[in-house]
């Protein structure tokens, strides 16, 4: 199981150095149609869709680093006051509801992408297939899900001792 988890680690590490790096071809993009734009006066053929699709790519890589991370928004004005056994319990279901409902907009997102690929949908000046930018980032959310179940299964394989609250938490 550790096994798993390791690997899965390792590809939300992976997933958010993809999204470093296309948040850099993102500024690179920017930069380079101002620049066309007011100094060449030619704009940058694709550039707006470019960014468009780029900055939907950086959420959704990013995404499972960050709650494996717990750095998701934890409002803990009441589970501060619960004991530790029912703050266990609250962790596991608000990760199990977390990765359930992730799971379910993968599922709907790629039945879109599905859709999208039917009707031949392309962006307006690149011609990219919008079903696959659908579909990949239906991917990336079933990453999402399993990092919320991983987050869900250390929180039901954790110590109820263990007074130590996740990070994150706020």
């Amino acid at each position: 199981m550790t096994f798993a988890i390791s690997i899965l680690d390792r590809i939300s590490l992976l997933l958010a150095w993809l999204s470093g790096l296309i948040a850099f071809f993102v500024m690179a993009v920017t930069f380079t149609g101002v620049v066309m734009r007011y100094g060449l006066r030619k704009p940058l053929m694709g550039g707006f869709e470019m960014i468009e699709i780029g900055m939907g790519l950086i959420v959704f890589t990013a995404l499972p680093l960050m709650i494996r991370h717990r750095g998701n928004i934890s409002v803990t004005i009441l589970t501060d006051r619960f004991p530790v056994k029912l703050r266990q319990i609250t962790g596991l279901v608000s990760d199990l509801v977390g990765g359930a409902l992730m799971g379910f907009i993968a599922w709907r997102v790629w039945l879109q992408g599905e859709r999208l690929l039917t009707y031949n949908e392309v962006t307006m000046e690149l011609r990219v297939p919008k079903g696959l930018i659908a579909q990949s980032m239906a991917v990336l959310l079933v990453f999402a899900a399993l990092a919320f179940f991983l987050c869900a299964l250390e929180a039901f394989r954790r110590d109820p001792a263990d007074k130590t609250t996740a990070a994150g938490d706020i």
